[in-house]
């Protein structure tokens, strides 16, 4: 199963990397956030506005291109079996120095309602360990978003 849902990645990026909704990078980008979104079972109207000027922010896309990706990413997480298949892309694909910038953005998502939910903070440190990343850098990850929302 895993293995036809990575071979169904390539493909799509090998086909068209820039089609309309979005390369593989970017609809697992947009699926974790949505994932983060979705942690607390209450998709609020900010964490719903959070979401395309996000990514936006990090993929540069347009924001009607960021609405139609979400939706993407919205039936994708429905179908997913595990966030292990978003994860694993963005593994081979990212820089440390970009999963970090990823998990301040899934961050910005679990603070756009200006509250953090047990949910949201176990599927981010979840995530966050599927990305191979440390504890410290996690923790980093939180107080940044944390000072820059009070401030």
């Amino acid at each position: 199963m895993l293995k036809s849902v990575l071979d169904w990645f390539k493909k799509e990026e090998a086909q068209d990397p820039e089609h309309t909704h979005g390369s593989a990078t970017q609809r697992c980008v947009a699926a974790l956030l949505v994932e983060v979104s979705l942690a607390d079972d209450q998709v609020t109207e900010e964490e719903q506005n959070a979401l395309p000027n996000l990514l936006t922010e990090h993929t540069g896309l347009t924001s009607q291109e960021c609405i139609e990706l979400i939706e993407t990413a919205k039936n994708e997480v429905d179908h997913a079996v595990s966030m292990h298949q978003f994860t694993q892309h963005i593994n081979q694909a990212f820089e440390l120095d970009q999963k970090l910038d990823l998990l301040c953005k899934l961050w910005s998502v679990a603070l756009s309602d200006n509250h953090i939910d047990p949910h949201e903070d176990q599927m981010i440190r979840k995530i966050s360990d599927l990305l191979h990343l440390r504890h410290s850098e996690f923790m980093m990850c939180k107080h940044k978003v944390l000072n820059t929302q009070s401030s």
